[in-house]
């Protein structure tokens, strides 16, 4: 095959671009390079033999410039994070729903294509929090003794079982609870791309995906939190925790990741059209404070942290429920997050 990968030089991109490559698909990979870190990925992909082309998902001018037949699209392009939809939210609009549209559109004028999107688990807004939880001295835990219509509303009640949130978990709140400017647009990103399987036949495929982390990252404080603790950890930096610290998150490391999204391409007629939540799935969780532990546990020596007030819409508990994705297509994440740490580690020790 020959694939689009939209923000092919991005830290998920640059996975996908190296696997498609060494199972021995046509790669040209559409990025802005306009993000830092992304110039150190380019010259990774280009020597591994993927196409280059400088483009920008915003402008619908650019797609023109692709050359010869696309078999499938990934689009991972947009707005990766929160803060920036806060303090620039026309531009979060432009990079996330209007590239969607221009995505979209391209597959549509180019015979429907097949597009497998990037979308978030902050598309379901801050009603997660609505679970009742337990306390431990690490981590948060949902307290399924205590759940009931007195605390969530039934709608919630189907999303979530002892795997974690499924598909079903309502993505509006009819109101009540903020998703954030960012969660908005992708979910509005992720609605689109069901809307043009529905309605125009586009084959697509919505990966609604919880903590990435991995080789090829440049996390910051605000995005790609592993990637940043570890580098913190590595450059004696400061971390500020907001909240407890005790907030929990399944893991996915990159590899896993970027093989599920070819095997989705790979498999189009079975998936077209679905949403998949996805993530490490509950056999791979952690909270900031374990993610800390191991860290200071392999420096011999505590790391400064910081305390600060709880953000806005950030969910106490994600776990991906990734059962729905497993029994059709029979993938799984291989990769612990232990073993995902040590390869970062080393890696950021050596590079970065």
């Amino acid at each position: 095959m020959t694939i689009l990968i939209t923000g092919g030089a991005g830290f998920i991109g640059t996975n996908i671009t190296l696997e498609a490559i060494s199972q021995g698909h046509k790669v040209i990979a559409f990025d802005s390079i306009t993000r830092k870190g992304t110039e150190d990925n380019i010259s990774i992909i280009e020597k591994s033999g993927a196409g280059i082309l400088r483009a920008d998902v915003r402008n619908k001018e650019d797609f023109k410039r692709i050359k010869g037949n696309i078999d499938g699209i990934i689009h991972l392009a947009g707005n990766p994070g929160i803060q920036v939809s806060l303090e620039w939210p026309m531009y979060d609009f432009e990079a996330n729903t209007i590239g969607t549209l221009n995505v979209l559109e391209y597959s549509r004028s180019m015979g429907n294509i097949p597009v497998i999107f990037a979308s978030t688990n902050k598309i379901y807004s801050e009603e997660i929090n609505l679970l009742p939880v337990i306390e431990d001295d690490s981590r948060l835990r949902w307290d399924f003794n205590n759940f009931s219509k007195n605390y969530t509303r039934e709608a919630v009640m189907e999303g979530i079982s002892q795997k974690g949130i499924n598909e079903n978990f309502p993505m509006d709140s009819a109101g009540l609870f903020p998703h954030t400017p960012y969660g908005a647009s992708k979910a509005s990103s992720d609605i689109y791309c069901q809307e043009y399987f529905h309605t125009f036949g586009v084959p697509t495929v919505v990966n609604r995906m919880s903590c990435i982390y991995g080789l090829y990252q440049k996390g910051i404080e605000d995005q790609g939190w592993i990637d940043w603790f570890v580098r913190a950890a590595l450059h004696n930096k400061p971390l500020n925790i907001y909240g407890n610290g005790k907030q929990v998150r399944d893991a996915l490391f990159g590899t896993d990741l970027a093989k599920l999204y070819l095997l989705e391409l790979e498999n189009i007629e079975k998936v077209k059209g679905k949403v998949f939540n996805i993530g490490g799935g509950i056999e791979k969780t952690t909270s900031l404070l374990e993610m800390i532990s191991w860290l200071e546990n392999r420096l011999k020596s505590k790391m400064q942290i910081i305390y600060k007030d709880w953000r806005k819409a950030d969910q106490k508990i994600y776990i991906s429920d990734i059962t729905k994705v497993q029994d059709i297509l029979k993938w799984k994440p291989t990769t612990s997050i232990n073993e995902g740490l040590e390869i970062m580690w080393e890696n950021i020790k050596k590079y970065n």
